[in-house]
């Protein structure tokens, strides 16, 4: 039985323990806009129930549960993240790691630890083993067998004793910070399915600009490049963020997509391109995200891949640029700007917030599906038999 069913876009406030037995069901309609659930800890009760073990002034057990369980957890697309879990109870969840009126060294690290990595404007990821990975905190940390007990029982309190939580982004900080999901003004920590890399390209990918191709990595902000419709326009941020694949619950919401040259058009690309695989390109007047294109010939994901540095141009509005002589999507920032190395921030929007501004602000219609996308897909593979239909 369902306790509680949130549609997409819907929010929906935990501010004590389900009834035992009963769920949080996540009702995506479509898989591209999520819902929110947020977990408080206020004067009332918190949304988790928590059971502490402590032996000879030690944690030797630890518990934490909402009393039920989350349903159908479901990724984002194309940069909309899906499903989020926001907990307003951090505090309340750790203060257990307290014994006997003193921190616990446990505590003490863990609070040291994930503090100093959230304020570097990160995020974290709590990979399988219990491996901390601060995306853009200088000396990556591992918890030890007492921290790593507490941020599992945390996760599996969430997302079940399958563990999914592992690859999720775990963004922590025990400081004050502004809540994007409701107007209590603290985010203690945001759990969220694999957000996907919108748009980016992979390092070595060379950009034209008005002096010539420059490969992505080697761009400034400041320098100027062609876009589709003839226009010099400046670059204003580029982004950048470094992915372990092997480690992604979801390897292939992150595997490069490799376009062959040739493979849209005689000369486009004119090089291979490997690109993120929600990076967008534009096909027959609407933008099309490269894995609706995997044909696994002259479109593929690289298999092999272990590691990417993806990078992503930004200028003052979303527009289209060429990356190998290919007509591709710039950045377009939905409030997810934080999931790169290097934001200045790690606040990310509510789903319903990025699918109105990626409506509003996207320089063409995105495809994703129908007869347009099947047009698409047709022509690509009519090269792959000598027939050339060129697209406009």
């Amino acid at each position: 039985m369902t306790n509680v069913s949130i549609t997409s876009s819907g929010t929906y406030v935990l501010s004590s323990p389900l009834t035992n037995g009963t769920n949080v069901d996540f009702l995506n309609e479509g898989g591209t806009v999520g819902g929110v659930l947020i977990l408080t800890d206020n004067a009332q009760g918190s949304a988790f129930n928590i059971t502490t073990q402590i032996t000879a002034g030690s944690i030797t057990g630890y518990g934490a549960n909402i009393g039920g369980g989350i349903l159908n957890f479901q990724p984002g697309s194309y940069g909309i993240p899906g499903d989020q879990i926001t907990i307003q109870a951090v505090k309340d969840l750790f203060a257990e790691l307290f014994v006997g009126g003193t921190a616990n060294p446990d505590y003490a690290g863990l609070v040291g630890d994930i503090t100093e990595a959230a304020q570097s404007g990160g995020h974290i990821e709590v990979l399988p083993g219990g491996i901390v990975n601060g995306l853009t905190f200088i000396n990556p940390f591992t918890l030890d067998a007492g921290q790593e007990l507490v941020i599992g029982e945390v996760a599996s309190a969430l997302f079940g004793t399958a563990a999914s939580a592992d690859g999720a982004t775990l963004d922590i900080s025990f400081g004050e910070r502004t809540n994007p999901n409701s107007n209590t003004p603290f985010v203690d920590a945001i759990f969220a399915t694999n957000v996907a890399i919108n748009p980016c390209f992979a390092a070595g990918t060379r950009i034209l600009t008005v002096g010539g191709e420059v490969a992505v990595e080697a761009l400034a902000v400041g320098d100027v490049l062609i876009t589709h419709a003839g226009e010099e326009q400046p670059v204003v941020w580029i982004g950048r963020r470094t992915v372990d694949i092997v480690a992604q619950v979801r390897p292939e919401t992150v595997r490069p997509v490799v376009i062959e040259a040739d493979a849209l058009g005689d000369g486009v690309p004119v090089r291979r391109l490997v690109v993120s695989p929600d990076h967008a390109l534009l096909l027959d007047g609407v933008l099309v995200p490269a894995k609706e294109l995997l044909n696994w010939n002259s479109i593929r994901q690289d298999n092999a891949a272990e590691r990417v540095i993806y990078y992503h141009v930004e200028l003052a509005k979303h527009d289209v640029i060429f990356a190998e002589g290919t007509p591709v999507e710039t950045y377009l920032d939905t409030g997810h700007r934080g999931i790169f190395d290097n934001a200045d921030e790690s606040v990310i929007a509510h789903p319903a917030e990025m699918q109105q501004r990626r409506e509003a602000e996207g320089c063409a219609p995105l495809c994703l599906g129908g007869p347009v996308l099947a047009e698409v897909r047709r022509k690509i593979a009519a090269r792959q038999v000598g027939i050339k239909l060129a697209f406009r």
